[in-house]
């Protein structure tokens, strides 16, 4: 009886075994995704996603006007009247005085000092100039806008030796419009010349910063290209 027991074969019961359904499984889910897919693209033939915009609040800037503040210079004060030390010294006699001697310095011919008025007009004259701001571009409230723009003259030794290329140049624009000095050139240095020319002659629209015009420095760009 156990030598019987032990010649069996052991075996899994059919629907115990998970592997005689794999395939079953496999082409069934393969079948059901296909036709998920394809109903997907009938109903659906295109997808639009849109963004979510937050809602940005607007930030409000307020400019408040400040008074220019001047400094005043005062008139120098006048100088101390002299007052006589006596001396303690034993070899000046007590009868000795002081004789007033008159000095002739050759000033007669001079002219008066101007009033003090217009010494003080010429010094915030001077304070104005000194205090004269050159505003950031990014600042004005209104940019300076080309009036007329001439183009430059083509260097004729680039032209013979065929070279091309771009230059950035910065120009100083003062308050009535015109072009005060140029800055840093970048390029090529044969064109420079011809840039800074052409930069000199251009013209704009004062800026504009708390309804007064401004200084300000702009940027130009010119390309030089063969016909």
């Amino acid at each position: 009886m156990l030598r019987r027991t032990a010649d069996m074969v052991r075996t899994k019961a059919p629907e115990a075994d998970l592997r005689l359904e794999y395939r079953k499984t496999f082409w069934a889910c393969f079948g059901a995704s296909s036709v998920a897919l394809v109903l997907v693209i009938l109903f659906w033939p295109s997808f639009e996603a849109s963004a979510y915009a937050k809602p940005q609040e607007p930030v409000i800037i307020q400019l408040e006007e400040i008074p220019e503040t001047r400094q005043e210079r005062r008139p120098p004060p006048p100088p101390r009247p002299v007052v006589p030390i006596a001396s303690t010294s034993e070899e000046i006699p007590e009868d000795a005085t002081i004789m007033e001697t008159d000095l002739d310095f050759g000033l007669d011919d001079l002219a008066p000092p101007p009033p003090l008025e217009e010494l003080q007009q010429t010094t915030e004259v001077a304070l104005e100039e000194e205090e004269e701001e050159i505003v950031e571009y990014w600042r004005v409230e209104k940019p300076p806008k080309k009036k007329n723009d001439p183009r430059p003259v083509f260097p004729e030794i680039a032209r013979r030796a065929g070279i091309t290329g771009n230059i950035t140049i910065q120009v100083l624009v003062d308050r009535e419009g015109k072009v005060e000095k140029v800055g840093e050139i970048h390029g090529n240095e044969v064109f420079h010349e011809a840039a800074r020319k052409a930069a000199l002659a251009t013209t704009f629209t004062p800026a504009i910063q708390n309804d007064k015009p401004v200084k300000v420095w702009v940027a130009l760009t010119y390309k030089f290209q063969l016909q």
